[in-house]
């Protein structure tokens, strides 16, 4: 069976972007139920947003939520999914430590124009990461996501798509369908693992994109 599944979503708890995000978890579990997602991770910055509250409330609504995080590393930004432990990675080899079946490492967005995308850094240690991520920012005529593609190609590492959503309506246009027999965190990460993953994508509508050009350069939400 394939899942429906995103794996890069904020929440108002956010320790850096809370100023731009308006939904609560409970808001965007209710959001993604609605759009038929069966899979999430909420990956605030730096902080793990998941209890056995949150579990059960995702799970009420036919959604596997798996714990996860953006982590800082280095300056640059990296999605830990399925992982409870400690956030203060002060470099990319400490990764390494975290490595396991049950974990999934993936690239964020990361050949976006941004201080904290991980660029060369992804190349250069392409071997700590499970996965690439799909962005859903982009149009027909500027695709940040084709130096990532073009690495996913060349390295046999899935890409895996997602909304990086800081507003509900960025939601459903670019996610991942997981083809796994287990609706078990371990099932749904082992199946990304082995590349039975699938990018579900289409450009982002000139709406989002406007309004995510102006969040993040005028901290204007509307």
């Amino acid at each position: 069976m394939e899942l429906k599944a995103d794996f890069h979503m904020h929440t108002k708890d956010d320790p850096l972007d809370y100023k731009y995000v308006r939904h609560s978890a409970e808001d965007l579990i209710d959001h993604a139920a609605s759009l038929k997602f069966q899979v999430l991770s909420i990956t605030n910055h730096d902080k793990i947003t998941y209890s056995p509250y949150l579990k059960e409330y995702a799970a009420y609504r036919g959604i596997l939520l798996l714990p996860g995080v953006e982590a800082t590393i280095e300056g640059k930004h990296v999605l830990i999914i399925n992982y409870l432990g400690p956030i203060g990675f002060r470099s990319f080899r400490d990764l390494e430590t975290i490595r396991n079946p049950h974990v999934l490492i993936i690239g964020a967005h990361p050949f976006y124009p941004a201080m904290t995308t991980l660029q060369g850094n992804l190349v250069k240690h392409i071997d700590l990461f499970d996965a690439i991520e799909h962005c859903h920012f982009y149009r027909p005529w500027i695709n940040f996501n084709r130096k990532a593609i073009a690495l996913s190609q060349r390295t046999g590492k899935p890409m895996f798509g997602t909304s990086d959503a800081h507003f509900l309506a960025q939601m459903n246009h670019t996610y991942s369908m997981v083809d796994t027999p287990f609706a078990t965190p371990e099932g749904v990460i082992a199946a990304i693992k082995k590349g039975r993953v699938r990018v579900v994508t289409q450009p982002a509508p000139y709406s989002v994109m406007y309004r995510v050009f102006k969040m993040f350069m005028f901290g204007i939400f509307k």
